[in-house]
């Protein structure tokens, strides 16, 4: 997600494709990419599992992009872990270069992906709140919003693909800007993403106000919860993937380019798989009841009776603005 240069001597060996990386260094590096990324698998496909599994988020649409949300990000952390796996066998990586960059620019592809799942959500908890848009059937224009940014995302692809444009250099990914067009796709994912989150937190307070505004007759302590769930979620998010995303792009200007530097920075990536998640699971019970039973921790007949209490109590007049 940036555009660093910098190379690394790699090991080459005419013995085997799997000889190890003589940098030791990258070795724990590497170790530690594909560990990290691992272990939201078992945090992940439950979570995906629990939303899809349940009918009243089922047929949610908030929920069905938080499940896109989710989704995204374990599809990253698969390439995470392959990122740990190339770094230590850097002679099998060089051998198939072309596929490496590939699943690079995919893993960058569903980075920039979030963003627009992000700002779709935000827009249709708007219509939820101020419009009375149902939230559990499809608008045009929520279908309109949908398919600009899955055609965006797509044609981003298709050109990182065709053009490979994107490669692991050492131990970090970056644009490789001897390539067409990437002087142009480097500062339009910044400016993309950024915007993208300016209008999530902005969508964020604008619904929390207008809870407190006209819906203070039915607080109670479950709606109280919900709301600062919500304010959490987005404060959480926004603030950590706006780090990221500034750290990123400004690297080469305010650090030293050293291997802890650019390990740290590609660690701040792979943690944002985990985020989105933990937040979702800690901040909305009924996500974390339901989670809970897909793990075995709480029976289903427990979370019949507790789990969906915050949401159905919200939601009867605002519908899912519950994250």
């Amino acid at each position: 997600t940036t555009t660093l240069v910098w190379m690394y001597p790699m090991s080459v060996s005419n013995h085997s494709i799997f000889e190890i990386n003589e940098n030791h260094e990258h070795v724990i590096i590497g170790l530690i990419y594909s560990i990290v990324s691992f272990l939201v698998f078992p945090v992940c496909l439950p979570l995906i599992y629990a939303l899809h599994d349940r009918k009243e988020l089922n047929e949610n649409i908030s929920y069905k992009l938080i499940n896109i949300l989710n989704i995204c990000d374990f599809l990253q952390s698969v390439i995470h872990f392959l990122t740990g796996i190339f770094i230590i066998f850097p002679t099998f990586t060089k051998r198939i270069d072309p596929i490496v960059r590939i699943l690079g620019w995919t893993l960058n592809t569903l980075w920039v992906a979030s963003f627009v799942v992000i700002a779709v959500l935000a827009l249709i908890r708007l219509g939820v709140t101020f419009f009375r848009t149902k939230s559990n059937k499809w608008a045009l224009w929520m279908k309109i919003l949908l398919f600009c940014g899955s055609l965006y995302i797509f044609l981003i692809w298709i050109i990182g693909c065709i053009t490979l444009n994107f490669q692991l250099v050492g131990i970090t990914w970056s644009y490789d800007m001897t390539v067409v067009y990437n002087d142009i796709l480097s500062p339009l994912e910044l400016y993309f993403c950024s915007s993208s989150l300016v209008l999530s937190f902005t969508s964020y307070i604008l619904i929390l106000g207008s809870i407190y505004k006209k819906k203070r007759k039915f607080q109670n302590s479950f709606s109280v919860r919900a709301e600062i769930g919500i304010l959490t979620q987005a404060t959480v998010l926004t603030t950590y993937m706006t780090t990221t995303l500034v750290l990123w792009h400004n690297a080469e200007d305010w650090f030293k380019m050293t291997d802890i530097t650019l390990a740290l920075l590609n660690g701040l990536w792979i943690l944002v798989t985990h985020l989105n998640a933990l937040v979702l699971i800690a901040t909305n019970r009924t996500v974390r009841n339901q989670f809970l039973s897909m793990i075995g921790k709480k029976s289903n007949r427990e979370i019949s009776k507790i789990g969906g209490s915050p949401t159905v109590l919200v939601n009867k007049k605002i519908s899912s603005v519950v994250s």
